[in-house]
């Protein structure tokens, strides 16, 4: 059972309004858990298209709709940007003047440095930023695949900088905890290098492979596994191009990684080394059965 004060941040005075900015899967969820976790304020949701507020609303996600940025934020205390990374810039730039002093501002998206940057650009000083990024989701968009458990269990990257007030991050930290996660706390500089393994690469990696089975139509002979492998690469595109161009560096230098490993496993092929391909692969084996334990019993994530 979590400890009492997890969930007293949700029925905070001080907490009455939360701007959601794009209600889709995560945006969706985020509101979700809020009401199923306690929050009594108010949700607002704010988003482009009239027809996908509608159904954040059909769907219990929020409690106010507006396609005016300034007008959903102008009163809010918490605002959390849930839409593609390519639209955070402007999103940042029309929001800036209706925040309120002391207003806190935070994010949903998978890379920081950037982010950081565009914030520092775009909001005033009156305000605080601290990004955040919960490490939960899958191929699917859309608010009609929120759900009020998304976040359980589910790491919780903060990623304060020198600037930060300490009261923030624990703030966030309580907040995220509310919700159900397990915040970590890093760098940008950090968050994006370790995501760019971790999460990046491996998006990289699967449409990769599935174009390189389009060639002579292997793809119709593929099976399960190519199922499980791939599952990512529905992803969508017009989102993770946002990511590769905002973490540019960091998955270049992945994917050098990457290649230099795939090196020294056709070399082992080539001198047809039955020893040192199993070595190759038991490692693997065994060190992602040991994060599968810890993933679904105590979280780790390296610092």
């Amino acid at each position: 059972m979590r400890a009492p004060h997890v969930h007293k941040i949700l029925q905070d005075k001080a907490l009455s309004r939360i701007a959601i900015v794009g209600v889709g899967l995560l945006g969706g969820s985020i509101g979700l858990a809020l009401r199923a976790r306690g929050f009594r304020g108010t949700r607002v949701g704010i988003g482009r298209r009239a027809t996908s507020l509608e159904a954040a609303m059909q769907y219990g996600a929020v409690d106010e709709v507006t396609q005016d940025i300034a007008t959903g934020v102008a009163r809010a205390d918490l605002v959390i940007l849930c839409a593609p990374i390519g639209q955070f810039e402007g999103l940042m730039r029309a929001m800036a003047g209706a925040l309120k002093p002391g207003t806190l501002v935070t994010d949903v998206g998978s890379t920081k440095v950037e982010v950081l940057r565009m914030a520092r650009r775009c909001l005033p000083r009156t305000v605080r930023f601290v990004g955040s990024h919960p490490m939960a989701g899958s191929e699917k968009t859309g608010v009609e695949f929120a759900r009020a458990d998304l976040f359980e269990r589910a790491v919780c990257l903060i990623t304060p900088t020198s600037r930060t007030a300490p009261a923030d991050v624990k703030w966030l930290e309580r907040f995220w905890e509310a919700l159900g996660g397990r915040p970590r706390v890093l760098t940008p500089q950090r968050h994006d290098a370790l995501l760019a393994r971790v999460s990046h690469l491996p998006h990289a990696v699967a449409t990769a492979l599935v174009r390189l089975a389009l060639k002579d139509s292997a793809i119709d002979l593929a099976g399960p596994g190519f199922g499980d492998t791939t599952r990512i690469a529905s992803g969508d595109a017009a989102l993770w191009t946002d990511i590769f161009r905002t973490n540019s560096e960091a998955v270049r230098k992945a994917l050098d990684g990457l290649i230099a490993e795939l090196t020294r496993f056709r070399d082992k092929l080539a001198r047809d080394d039955a020893e040192a391909i199993f070595e190759w692969l038991e490692l693997s084996r065994r060190e992602r059965d040991a994060w599968v334990a810890r993933r679904y019993k105590k979280e780790e994530f390296p610092t």
